[in-house]
């Protein structure tokens, strides 16, 4: 459990120094590090800041404990990006593309053949189909060849079998404010901090009367114990 020092902010006892049952304060400030339900029970009857190893300050209590824990347990989602209109378009002439029928693949030696029949004629026929041109009639077979190629390979990433991925779900999640503090949540920290301050409330009386004990006016201060 962590160990913190407490500081009065209460306005009537800000700067304190002496003791405040069993926790002395100097300036304000505990001389020691307490634990948590030392603080708790100190909180429920002053206001306090706790104060931890590194100087970071926070309010004490119960009530203002689990108010944090809630929030951190609710945090702030970002909102999900939508796909503009032009990602759209270019995602759907992407699939058109891909499902457009592949033209017939020709060999090297198909290709051949049909320049040694039809000249550079027949080959620009050919290389329509792939979009591809050029006055060469070598040129204009490897570059039928390569857009053959791609577009083979393009088609067999297509067809090839993709393992489902998970659909993953996100959900916007407000962050919590201190208004919307769940019910449950509100009513255990009052729980907590009515029994804090009834240990505080016994604490106190059992110190008065250890005081008055010590200072030999036992029967004064069980008199007033008994009247309470």
């Amino acid at each position: 459990m962590e160990m913190k020092k407490l500081k009065v902010v209460t306005t009537r006892m800000a700067g304190y120094t002496g003791v405040l049952g069993p926790v002395r304060f100097t300036d304000g400030v505990s001389d020691e590090y307490l634990p948590r339900h030392i603080r708790d029970r100190m909180a429920a009857s002053m206001e306090f800041l706790e104060i931890d190893q590194d100087g970071n300050e926070e309010p004490a209590g119960a009530q203002n404990r689990l108010i944090r824990e809630y929030k951190e347990r609710a945090p702030q989602v970002s909102d999900l990006k939508r796909q503009t209109e032009a990602e759209k378009a270019a995602e759907i002439a992407a699939n058109q593309v891909v499902h457009a029928k592949v033209p017939t693949i020709e060999t090297r030696a198909s290709l051949e053949a049909i320049a040694e029949k039809s000249g550079i004629k027949g080959l620009r026929e050919i290389g329509n189909k792939w979009s591809v041109k050029h006055r060469s009639i070598p040129t204009l077979i490897e570059m039928i060849l390569d857009a053959q190629e791609k577009a083979v390979a393009k088609r067999a990433k297509k067809d090839a079998p993709v393992a489902d991925a998970p659909v993953v779900v996100e959900e916007k999640v407000e962050q919590a404010e201190d208004s919307t503090i769940d019910p449950a949540v509100a009513a255990e920290a009052l729980r907590l901090e009515a029994e804090a301050k009834a240990e505080a409330e016994e604490f106190a009386a059992a110190e008065a009367l250890k005081a008055a004990a010590a200072s030999g006016d036992l029967a004064a201060a069980i008199t007033a114990e008994t009247a309470e």
